[in-house]
């Protein structure tokens, strides 16, 4: 991909997020389901998890960075849409590995990133917020020298790792989300945020477009809307979904001993 064509990619993803219509992402694994998927969306989007799980590995920055690199190449290389990579916590507990990481990442196509505090050592533990701040300053720094003005989507993790009571989480959610904006973040994800009347205050304590993942509970995506969320993921559900489909249709086929509806082409 040329330059002009991945800033043009860059600047139309941030156009995205709206007020009112946010974007959502049926979240990819590999390049089949990118292709896949973006027949009928605006752009496309990795889930770690779901990425971790089609190669092998556990969620958690276990997949090589090479091989994610390698993906996103291949990815980007196949679909004419913005492609945001789930770069989990930068795959380094330092500014400088977080950068080195955004800028492979960059250089494979790709125009977004998450990146998250909730990852420390390997650990699942909250990073200070100037930990990651610094992060995120490294990470823009790197995309600028790069001259793409990659969306740098600020994943924080109070509600997912069960900071305190849900009115502490949102306290501390907003409490990160100002100091991330303030380092250069474009999009603030709270992954665990699933309460509507949480998520309309949580928009209002931030300027950053508010980014909610479906999971049990999750308000629908009208509801979403209404109070003000710019972006929706999937995350790894459809994979899952995907996966017991697979399950399901193995389970017949070996059962019945009949191909039943695989021979159609195109299907």
């Amino acid at each position: 991909m040329d330059a002009t064509t991945q800033q043009q990619y860059a600047e139309a993803f941030h156009t995205l997020h709206r007020t009112g219509d946010p974007l959502v992402l049926f979240n990819a694994w590999d390049v089949a389901t990118a292709k896949a998927i973006a027949k009928s969306s605006r752009a496309i989007a990795t889930s770690s998890g779901a990425v971790a799980a089609a190669l092998g590995y556990a969620d958690g920055e276990n997949a090589p960075l090479e091989m994610v690199e390698g993906l996103v190449s291949r990815m980007t290389a196949s679909v004419s849409i913005p492609v945001s990579i789930d770069l989990e916590a930068g795959y380094g507990d330092t500014p400088d590995a977080a950068a080195h990481s955004a800028a492979r990442i960059l250089k494979a196509g790709a125009i977004g990133i998450n990146i998250e505090d909730g990852l420390v050592g390997g650990k699942r533990q909250l990073a200070t917020p100037e930990q990651h701040a610094a992060k995120i300053r490294a990470v823009r720094d790197a995309a600028q020298q790069l001259g793409i003005d990659l969306f740098i989507n600020a994943r924080t993790d109070p509600f997912l790792l069960k900071f305190g009571s849900p009115e502490q989480c949102l306290t501390e959610a907003a409490r990160r989300a100002k100091v991330y904006t303030e380092a250069g973040a474009d999009g603030i994800f709270v992954p665990g945020l699933t309460d509507l009347a949480l998520i309309e205050r949580f928009v209002q304590l931030t300027p950053l477009p508010v980014n909610i993942m479906v999971t049990q509970g999750v308000p629908e995506i009208g509801e979403l809307a209404r109070a003000g969320v710019r972006r929706v993921s999937l995350g790894p559900w459809p994979m899952m979904a995907a996966m017991r489909v697979i399950g399901q249709a193995a389970a017949a086929v070996a059962a019945s001993k009949q191909y039943g509806p695989f021979l159609q082409p195109n299907g």
